[in-house]
């Protein structure tokens, strides 16, 4: 190599950052093997080197360089969120958030930093924690889509689907192009039986990206779900005019028919997606579901199998297959591929979790139903629609305590008391003792307050309650003090009282003046 086409290691950085961004790995490669050995005591070239084994996705590999740029800068913010990401790539996520609590003690300030904490509280089930990491992440910037993107999951996993949507508007305002964030707010209207608003999404993206292929086949999706048919099939086979070798147009097409109870004509357009891409997994398994519908079971098998031989952690793929397995009446194998699907997908498994309960609920073994609801409850408690079952199986089994308390949660998590939701359970015939109807009866009257009149309630009564419970408590313990120092009338009830307003101001009680001023009221009558 000459001495004119020498790079300095900002201009290597930037020429392999480049081919990196263009997918140019083996060119990327044989640049960086040129200078690996003049820039090996800087940590960017090993950094360079995790880069392009993470973007092929060989994370171990990545792992090994990034170690080896922590070994020259120990306090490195960009390998110790490398690791960690390269972690969650082999579904280490609580391994790899070692590195990035790291990050966060030594580079508090780092805005990468807390983008990247909202989505490993989130990941592992602490939305809370990912909504606090959120807070502090837009304080330093609040132009980073993925900042948005990630407290949109954790709003989601929290139910606050106001805050959700808002969130992933936001990344679209920011990044217009960030596919992920349209996908999921479509997924949200149409979750909440607003598909046209859906169907608005993908139409205005195409307006910047007409042929994108991807936004067609959403579009498609969000017409079905809109009840919108012909115009899902007119936009399937744009998708087919316009790539008739990519299988994404005939898949479409098969799920269209399919929604039409078209069998013959989905198994058609299922086999023309296996001709166009015979070792894509999505041909196959359409062809399994349409067979499936058809009761052809024997053929749908043969289908599925393939599917999933060729892409063993397909979870769509899987999911289908135990529907199937269940329609088939096959359920030790059906329970094998949910414990499957379960296992990769964990704690995003809600769906596999009710499926399960489900069957089991059908099969009147209500104790496997009810722990498999309160697997789905735990990994995601904004799900408030799983308690009910539960509570009725608690209910069932005769612990009112236990369904009481799941109650009460479920009245507090649906905003109040709604009368023809709550009702039924107040007239289940184990709830008809005296005491149980006083506190569903006490349970529904601060059900029907505002949230506000409820907290003022709260405090008001604890106070009450631990002014006496203190008092009493005091002058138990007082009176022998009084009786030793010789002390009587006045002089000992002002030390009881005394001794009573120093734990009152220690317990944060004195701020209710009413009480303070009643007791000093009635210390002045004894006076």
């Amino acid at each position: 190599m000459s001495i004119e086409e020498w790079l300095d290691l900002p201009d290597l950085i930037d020429k392999a950052q480049e081919l990196l961004e263009l997918g140019f790995f083996e060119e990327a490669q044989k640049l960086l093997d040129q200078y690996k050995d003049v820039y090996s005591n800087d940590w960017e070239i090993h950094f360079l080197y995790s880069r392009l084994f993470a973007e092929q996705n060989m994370p171990r590999a990545a792992i090994r360089f990034l170690l080896n740029g922590l070994r020259i800068e120990r306090d490195n913010v960009d390998c110790l969120l490398g690791l960690f990401y390269a972690h969650a790539m082999m579904d280490q996520v609580k391994k790899g958030g070692k590195f990035l609590l790291k990050a966060q003690k030594h580079h508090p300030y780092n805005e990468l930093v807390w983008s990247a904490l909202i989505w490993y509280y989130t990941e592992i089930n602490n939305p809370q924690k990912a909504i606090f990491c959120f807070e502090e992440a837009v304080k330093i910037n609040q132009d980073n889509p993925e900042t948005f993107r990630n407290a949109g999951i954790a709003y989601s996993q929290l139910g606050r689907f106001e805050d959700m949507q808002k969130c992933y508007q936001k990344t679209l305002d920011i990044n217009p192009a960030f596919e992920e964030a349209r996908d999921l707010l479509a997924d949200h209207f149409i979750f909440i039986n607003k598909a046209d608003e859906a169907v608005k999404l993908y139409d205005e993206a195409l307006k910047n990206s007409p042929k994108n292929i991807h936004l067609m086949s959403k579009l498609v999706f969000c017409f079905s779900q809109n009840n919108q048919l012909d115009k899902a099939t007119a936009a399937a086979k744009k998708t087919i005019s316009l790539y008739p070798n990519s299988l994404i147009g005939y898949i479409d097409l098969a799920y269209v028919h399919l929604n039409t109870e078209r069998i013959e004509d989905a198994i058609i357009m299922a086999q023309k997606a296996i001709n166009v891409a015979p070792i894509d997994t999505e041909g196959y398994r359409v062809m399994g579901i349409a067979l499936s519908e058809k009761n052809d079971f024997e053929g749908a098998e043969k289908y599925f199998e393939k599917a999933i031989t060729l892409d063993p952690e397909n979870i769509e793929a899987l999911r289908d297959y135990y529907h199937h397995l269940r329609n088939a009446d096959k359920y030790e194998e059906m329970i094998a591929i949910v414990n499957k699907v379960i296992e990769l997908e964990h704690p995003y498994c809600t769906e596999d979790y009710c499926f399960l309960a489900d069957y089991y609920r059908g099969e009147s073994q209500n104790l496997k139903a009810f722990h498999y609801l309160n697997r789905a409850y735990k990994s995601m408690p904004s799900e408030k629609e799983l308690l009910p079952p539960m509570i009725g199986i608690m209910f069932e089994r005769g612990h009112i305590k236990y369904g009481m308390s799941a109650f009460a949660e479920f009245v507090e998590k649906s905003g109040g008391w709604n009368d023809s939701i709550m009702r039924p359970f107040m007239q289940n015939k184990v709830l008809r003792d005296r005491f149980t109807q006083e506190g569903l009866r006490f349970l529904r009257f601060t059900g029907e307050r505002h949230v506000e009149f409820r907290k003022y309630i709260f405090r008001h009564y604890l106070s009450r309650f631990a002014f006496i419970y203190y008092t009493v408590i005091l002058c138990a313990l007082m009176f022998p003090a009084s009786v030793l120092f010789g002390l009587r009338g006045a002089a000992a009830v002002t030390l009881i009282y005394g001794a009573s307003l120093g734990i009152i101001k220690l317990y944060k009680i004195r701020r209710h003046k009413k009480i303070i001023d009643a007791a000093e009221e009635a210390l002045q009558a004894i006076g």
